[in-house]
């Protein structure tokens, strides 16, 4: 079941756009069966998406609004500020200006939030699915949509071929808390486990 610490109505907004996204119509049944909640619940969640304009009824599917999307991108941006950069749900609740905070807390550069900025705006998956490089076993792979771990090292990562959207495979981890060795277009590089464990990775099935 949904986490109660979650935004449970922009997890269902993020399924509605991951589905559409997917060529897919998503209904009630189909809802429910992706969130792991009742059709009851689902049921009562898209009558508050509705009434509260974020999604807007089909007849026998749902669509999200452009208010939706707003939200839907909002809700990523958190998730990944605070489940892959700092692992707590807590720093998220003093920020007021994101922009400000990206490039004076984590030295993003305005290229920097248009590239991540993007990714998260074309993710066909829920956001609460991606799971860090680190988690990835030898021979998996997976679509890179987040890089957010300093700039210094976002640097490297660029200079490496490691940027939103790229295609990698993982080759082999190291025992324990070791380094993770990954394919990215045909060259093998080495990550340390800190440094991968902010990668925020689609896993290909």
């Amino acid at each position: 079941m949904l986490s109660v610490s979650k935004d449970v109505l922009s997890c269902l907004l993020e399924a509605l756009m991951a589905f559409k996204q997917r060529g897919l119509f998503p209904n009630e049944s189909l809802l429910a069966k992706e969130l792991n909640e009742p059709p009851s619940k689902v049921r009562q969640l898209l009558d508050e998406a509705v009434k509260l304009g974020l999604a807007v009824s089909r007849g026998d599917y749902y669509e999200v609004t452009d208010e939706g999307v707003k939200r839907i991108l909002k809700h990523r941006e958190l998730y990944i500020h605070d489940v892959f950069v700092h692992g707590s749900e807590k720093w998220s609740r003093n920020v007021a200006d994101w922009g400000r905070h990206w490039r004076r807390k984590h030295g993003l550069t305005k290229r920097d939030l248009e590239a991540f900025y993007g990714a998260l705006a074309n993710l066909n998956e829920r956001i609460e699915n991606l799971k860090p490089l680190v988690e990835l076993k030898p021979g998996e792979r997976g679509i890179i949509v987040s890089t957010v771990c300093g700039s210094s090292a976002m640097r490297r990562l660029a200079e490496m071929g490691v940027t939103p959207g790229t295609l990698i495979e993982v080759v082999g981890r190291a025992p324990l808390r070791g380094p993770v060795e990954i394919d990215v277009r045909g060259t093998r590089l080495v990550l340390g486990y800190g440094l991968a464990s902010r990668i925020a990775v689609q896993k290909l099935q």
